[in-house]
């Protein structure tokens, strides 16, 4: 894929993930699409982070967010593409959880495969809170 075309599916993907859309964010993934965390509050997880299979999987998650996360905000987005079909996307977020204040700058690669996102690998660096 050219970085045009990788870039028009980073979008698709942003879009979709923002609205929890199942059916967007199953026209942008592979079937066996996962989603490892950078953080796991389950000792069984660590030190890599919880890892999510599927949509489906992706979905609650972005529910239990929407719960659980208050006056959450992202900065700093840049959405740039490798000519390997390598997506990496940085940014800042800051929120609150449960109460309890988060600042992390973020980095998340999201490698390509026959033109479907197959992957989610995401980086926090905690300046912050938690």
């Amino acid at each position: 894929m050219q970085t045009a075309e990788l870039l028009r599916l980073m979008e698709q993907f942003r879009i979709a993930y923002a609205r929890a859309d199942r059916d967007g964010l199953l026209a942008v993934t592979s079937a066996d699409f996962c989603w490892h965390q950078h953080c796991s509050n389950h000792s069984e997880d660590r030190p890599t982070g919880r890892v999510l299979s599927g949509v489906d999987a992706m979905i609650e998650e972005i529910r239990r967010r929407q719960v659980h996360w208050q006056n959450v905000r992202y900065e700093n987005l840049v959405e740039r593409a490798t000519e390997d079909g390598l997506l990496v996307q940085t940014f800042t977020i800051s929120g609150e959880e449960d109460g309890v204040p988060f600042h992390a700058n973020a980095v998340d690669l999201y490698p390509v495969e026959h033109g479907r996102i197959v992957r989610k690998d995401t980086y926090w660096k905690y300046t912050a809170g938690v």
